[in-house]
């Protein structure tokens, strides 16, 4: 794999590490774990950082070094898998870009309602095939309304991965502050 050197196509969610106050809507001290849309053979692992950070797993099984991963970080080859990406936050919705290093990159956008139990439900999970030269993501199994829209599981953990862990704080063009 290769780390994409300049913004991916659609990449427009730059990192500004402010408080979003995210917190005062959802659970972020843990991670969330949901069945992925209709497939009950792909699960979603997936944690919110304050400052607009967003990381992401989809795995077959909730395997105990992906959840380590999310609660202690480390350097296992399984603590590699989880893609990065920021949030914002529009009303009653998340929106999340995550993004694919390989070859120019590619944007993956999810989206989550806000429930006004504090509950989330991804809504939305898409690529913009027009902005990928990734061959294998244009059969990504995109929906841009869920037909099973489920609540996500929240899973308290007194630590959480550390943010410095995101490799793509090292790029230029993932920031705001570094961009200009």
């Amino acid at each position: 794999m290769c780390s994409c050197a300049s913004r991916p196509k659609g990449f427009t969610y730059l990192h500004n590490d402010t408080d979003t106050g995210l917190d005062t809507l959802i659970d972020t001290d843990g991670y969330y774990t949901v069945q992925r849309a209709c497939d009950s053979t792909f699960h979603s692992l997936f944690m919110f950082y304050p400052n607009g950070l967003f990381t992401i797993a989809t795995t077959s099984e909730m395997l105990p070094e992906l959840i380590d991963c999310f609660e202690n970080g480390g350097k296992s080859t399984i603590c590699k898998y989880p893609l990065w990406g920021t949030y914002r936050i529009e009303g009653d919705v998340i929106k999340t870009q995550v993004i694919r290093t390989e070859g120019n990159g590619c944007v993956i956008f999810r989206d989550y309602k806000i429930g006004s139990d504090r509950s989330i439900i991804n809504i939305s999970d898409y690529i913009r095939p027009e902005n990928t030269n990734l061959g294998y993501m244009a059969n990504y199994p995109s929906f841009t309304e869920n037909p099973c829209p489920t609540a996500a599981t929240f899973h308290p953990s007194t630590t959480k991965r550390e943010i410095k862990d995101c490799p793509l704080l090292k790029k230029r063009w993932f920031s705001i502050r570094q961009s200009k």
